[in-house]
């Protein structure tokens, strides 16, 4: 989603802009070579302070985290660290640097087991420690604007494909999940029946609207949550998928009964 976001700002014109990333999800390739790019983590807070003195930037879009849902069960300090320390970081140095608006991508997962579609106005209740996480850093945000006026945007993206895609993740991107097991020769993998449904959202129809939010006064203070309203089932999803790769006769997986033993693909972003 970053490397979306920096795009769609070069494309509206928007020049100087500075990358902090640490390349644990993503590849420095994936970027513009126009762009001044720091390796480093948002964990970091001194590296992100020298960032944030040096550069003074007016507007931020925060994107990074570890958004493995089923696996931060497991990895609770490791998602804590990355999803809300790294986070609190962010929005400490936009306090401190006068930062006109900050953008942070939340998740789905805040409302937890809720059937969709989901509102915003749906009360969160968060069932894993990564939903946890960005309901955290969103309370956060809403103190800091209230004690100190910081602008924010919130989205709540969902199921989001598209270019980019880190298709060696076996926790994340089902799309990303099916393209490398197709590529590696093995059968992809579908939990239940394959009839789940999901809506799938495009990163190019997502990344235009998160990078116009910091310049839309109205949009400040709140909260959208974004992507398609289209639902498919995951074994539909893995049928277009062999289709597009050209590989006929796939069918995700599914044994006589429509099952197989992996859960792992199913998580939402």
């Amino acid at each position: 989603m970053g490397a979306h976001v920096v795009r769609a700002l070069g494309d509206s014109g928007i020049g100087g802009v500075v990358v902090l990333d640490d390349l644990s999800g993503g590849f420095r390739s994936n970027l513009p070579d126009d762009v001044t790019f720091v390796e480093g983590s948002v964990c970091d807070h001194v590296l992100l302070s020298r960032v944030f003195e040096r550069h003074r930037p007016r507007f931020v879009y925060h994107l990074a985290a570890y958004a493995a849902e089923g696996l931060s069960h497991f990895i609770r300090r490791f998602n804590y660290t990355n999803n809300v320390v790294g986070s609190v970081n962010v929005i400490n140095e936009c306090v401190t640097h006068d930062v006109e608006c900050l953008v942070f991508t939340s998740s789905i997962a805040v409302y937890g087991a809720a059937s969709p579609p989901m509102h915003e106005d749906m009360p969160p209740r968060p069932e894993d420690p990564y939903g946890v996480a960005k309901f955290a850093v969103e309370l956060d945000l809403a103190a800091a604007r209230r004690l100190f006026g910081l602008r924010t945007v919130v989205f709540r993206p969902h199921n989001v494909y598209g270019e980019y895609q880190n298709l060696g993740d076996p926790y994340r991107n089902v799309v990303g999940i099916f393209m490398n097991q197709i590529m590696s020769g093995r059968p992809m993998s579908v939990f239940g029946d394959g009839r789940q449904k999901r809506a799938f959202s495009y990163i190019g129809d997502i990344a235009p609207a998160v990078v116009r939010s910091a310049w839309t006064p109205d949009a400040h203070g709140r909260i959208f949550n974004i992507g398609a309203d289209r639902e498919y089932a995951v074994a539909a999803l893995a049928e277009a998928v062999a289709e597009a790769m050209r590989v006929p006769g796939q069918d995700g997986g599914l044994g006589p009964r429509g099952r197989t033993e992996s859960r792992h693909h199913l998580r939402r972003d």
